[in-house]
């Protein structure tokens, strides 16, 4: 399933039983990237994770955190936090930022960063935007002009409800947390969403 709104789901923080099968069936389903991120587990348990995903796969997984399992698994690429010092991969390397100028410092070296929170974060309580929405279709206007400019996800409080103003704010694509892994099924969430954005798309671009 192909969307001009590119769509990343991340990890929900914590591991569940089922989670491997989850993430595997997330992928062929037609995921294109899953990031997988762990902040309160040991590297241990992640790789653990990984083992139970078959190695097709690995190329469609981006590691936040624990850069040391990039080079024993070939991963699709490197998560950085803010402010986290940029590290040296051949693989696919963004950032998380959160404040309109951030979004001019490193980003020609960056592959795609993810923006947030833009509306209040499903998962994280209490969790709001910063600036508004005109002040974010400014911020991404700008980004036009560079000559290499990365891929622009946004993040927080992202639902399908929210898919004309995000794509009409200059966005390139989504990242999805609670909205997938707050649902009983998360892959039939995704499918869901990613139908409601492949319909969107061919309403307002066909």
């Amino acid at each position: 399933m192909t969307n001009l709104l590119k769509i990343i789901v991340i990890s929900s923080p914590n591991f569940n039983s089922s989670e491997a099968r989850t993430v595997t069936r997330l992928l062929e389903s037609g995921l294109e990237k899953f990031h997988l991120r762990k902040p309160d587990h040991s590297t241990h348990r992640i790789a653990h994770l990984l083992d139970e995903i078959p190695k097709e796969f690995h190329c469609k997984i981006i590691m936040h955190r624990a850069f040391e399992l990039m080079k024993d698994y070939d991963l699709g690429g490197y998560h950085h936090r803010s402010g986290e010092k940029l590290r040296k991969t051949s693989a696919l390397r963004s950032r998380s930022l959160h404040n309109a100028s951030e979004l001019e410092v490193e980003t020609d070296i960056l592959d795609y960063v993810f923006f947030g929170p833009v509306f209040p974060s499903i998962s994280k309580s209490g969790h709001k935007p910063k600036m508004s929405l005109l002040m974010l279709r400014n911020a991404l206007s700008k980004l036009d002009s560079k000559a290499k400019r990365p891929l622009v996800y946004a993040l927080g409080g992202i639902r399908k409800n929210k898919l004309s103003t995000i794509i009409e704010a200059g966005f390139d694509g989504v990242s999805l947390l609670g909205s997938i892994w707050g649902k009983p099924d998360p892959v039939r969430a995704f499918k869901e969403f990613a139908t409601s954005a492949n319909n969107y798309d061919q309403s307002n671009f066909s």
